[in-house]
């Protein structure tokens, strides 16, 4: 029986073998899936697996499944589920097996990997949309339309998102959250392709953006494309336009530059955009260009302020002048944005320093005044340099590719990256507060109650909005006595409980928690009376598409410097509240 067992199993792997490496099977999809797939080898060898497995798998019928199926009739439950029903259904079901049968397709449907083909109940194959790889690990996303920005036109925003229905802390409307999230759309910082890939810019677009009453040479109609379609248009309209967010921009004064030195010098960690990629003819003379750029962003703090900073450069291949060292007929700038002085969303200016502009007659607002901004020649040409290596590291199938994208990137896993409310704890404890529980709820969402006297303290995180939200404590606080209650720690009667402090209560809930737990009952709590809690704020700098956590080198120092400006708001760093 043995041998007979090895002996079939041996024959269906060897069947298994000549399906998928047989003479007649065209392997050219496999290897491009291969090659083109970021990661070690055992990603790159499951992404041809799953490049060759998509040539045999068979569609299979997809049906949508509402959220509450129960609220459908019997007659249309089973008019949905039967052509897509898991194993046998009989001739007449109840309504109770209809809807077990719902949630089965609902779960085998979520488990198939996206490179399975589909069609609905009428043969239709279901477009799907297609990713770099076959990477079925990849993060969810759930999108959120942001119109912070309204001279660039509403921005759909992929958030990561494990559980659609998880609790967020959203972000202040028109806020620097919100810029941060719709620029790194635009421009290109996005989970789904980096550095590496190159994306080509409408140069017909681009072209419509010049005024009608400038365009002086013969055209077709002007066929415009919103910036969120096209980076190209997008960076355009960041260069040019007089307001942003409402806001007026002022451009390349002596204070604009000074305080794009200064964010320059304390910026964090730059995240260089797509490369694009513009074939362009000049008015005139009908010479061609082919132009080169991307976009660098990165959040700053200094001592009290912190903000947002873009740089957009490159170069262009011309067929008359040869390389030039400007990405013309689009422009290079500077373009910086600061939060309120009370750490908030609020963003209370925008400035921009010109560093090329195409000219006048391509220049969206009839040319730009320049501005020499020699001081920061130094660290423009350091973020240019940074941007060609990040290009290199992206495409990398070895240790550099996996340390980009850990420490850069928006699906690397880094076990050793910091938490945000660790060091919200440290700074702290420099204040005497201690923290008494850290939580992490479904969904992600990251809490810490906290003490000092009197006082509580509940701060909380969202890794996926990058939002930390400082509250009055003691309402959670209160939230415990149940959970303590439930763990049998919270002893006697209505008239007078009190809180077990034995050795498996300490162990389990720490001494800490059940001395404050007890202080509440007696009435030494008090309600943290701060004006201005409660208060909220972005940090900055982060991957907007990532994890939320501490990953890249300067992400600690950078969301030091803006939690302190954050607490300082609260009144939390100073002896008394």
């Amino acid at each position: 029986m043995d041998v007979f067992s090895a002996y079939s199993q041996n024959d269906i792997l060897l069947s298994m073998m000549k399906s998928l490496l047989g003479d007649e099977v065209d392997l050219e999809p496999v290897k491009k899936a291969f090659e083109s797939t970021k990661g070690d080898f055992a990603a790159k060898f499951a992404a041809a697996v799953h490049a060759r497995f998509a040539q045999m798998v068979v569609p299979e019928l997809f049906i949508n499944v509402p959220e509450h199926p129960e609220e459908l009739r019997k007659t249309e439950l089973e008019r949905l589920v039967r052509p897509a029903a898991d194993g046998s259904l009989r001739s007449y079901p109840t309504k109770g097996e209809l809807l077990a049968q719902a949630e089965r397709i609902r779960r085998r449907q979520n488990r198939r990997p996206p490179w399975i083909p589909r069609v609905d109940r009428n043969g239709k194959p279901i477009p799907r949309q297609r990713t770099d790889s076959f990477d079925t690990e990849t993060r969810p996303a759930r999108p959120l339309m942001v119109t912070a920005l309204a001279e660039l036109g509403d921005v759909t925003v992929l958030l990561p998102a494990l559980d659609e229905e998880r609790p967020d802390l959203t972000m202040m409307p028109g806020g620097i959250g919100e810029w941060e999230a719709a620029l790194c759309t635009v421009l290109g910082v996005t989970s789904e392709r980096g550095p590496a890939t190159t994306v080509p810019i409408d140069a017909k677009a681009n072209e419509a953006l010049v005024p009608e009453d400038t365009r002086w040479w013969t055209t077709e109609p002007p066929q415009s494309r919103a910036a969120a379609q096209d980076p190209g248009v997008a960076s355009e309209l960041l260069a040019t336009s007089a307001t942003l967010g409402g806001l007026p921009v002022t451009d390349n004064t002596q204070h604009d530059s000074e305080m794009l030195d200064i964010a320059l010098v304390s910026a964090g960690d730059w995240r260089h955009s797509v490369r694009w990629l513009l074939d362009a003819w000049e008015p005139g003379d009908g010479s061609s260009t082919l132009a080169v750029a991307r976009a660098a962003v990165a959040g700053w703090t200094s001592e009290d302020r912190s903000g947002l900073i873009v740089y957009v450069y490159g170069g262009a291949l011309h067929s008359t002048e040869g390389l030039i060292g400007v990405p013309s007929p689009l422009h290079s700038y500077l373009l910086w944005a600061r939060r309120a002085a009370d750490g908030t969303d609020t963003v209370d200016a925008v400035r921009r320093v010109i560093l090329s502009c195409p000219g006048e007659d391509w220049c969206h607002r009839g040319g730009c005044p320049e501005g020499g901004f020699l001081e920061a020649a130094e660290l423009l040409t350091s973020i240019a340099t940074t941007g060609d290596i990040a290009d290199v590291a992206d495409r990398d199938g070895t240790w550099a590719g996996e340390t980009y994208r850990q420490m850069y990137g928006a699906d690397g896993v880094d076990n050793h990256s910091e938490d945000v409310l660790d060091y919200l704890a440290v700074k702290l404890s420099g204040a005497g507060w201690v923290e008494l529980i850290r939580s992490i709820w479904e969904g992600g969402m990251e809490e810490s109650l906290l003490r000092r006297g009197e006082h509580c303290l509940t701060a909380l995180y969202d890794p996926v909005t990058r939002q930390l939200r400082l509250i009055d404590g003691q309402p959670e606080l209160e939230n415990m006595l149940q959970l303590l209650s439930d763990d049998g720690v919270l002893i006697g009667n209505d008239d007078h409980l009190t809180v077990e402090t034995g050795e498996r209560a300490a162990q389990e809930w720490g001494n800490e928690l059940l001395t404050a737990a007890e202080d509440l009952l007696r009435g030494r709590i008090n309600e943290l009376q701060q004006p201005s809690l409660p208060v909220q704020g972005t940090l900055l700098g982060l991957h907007p598409h990532a994890d939320g956590a501490l990953r890249a080198p300067e992400s600690i120092p950078l969301a030091e410097g803006q939690l302190t400006v954050l607490l300082h708001t609260a009144g939390l760093l100073s002896g008394d509240e």
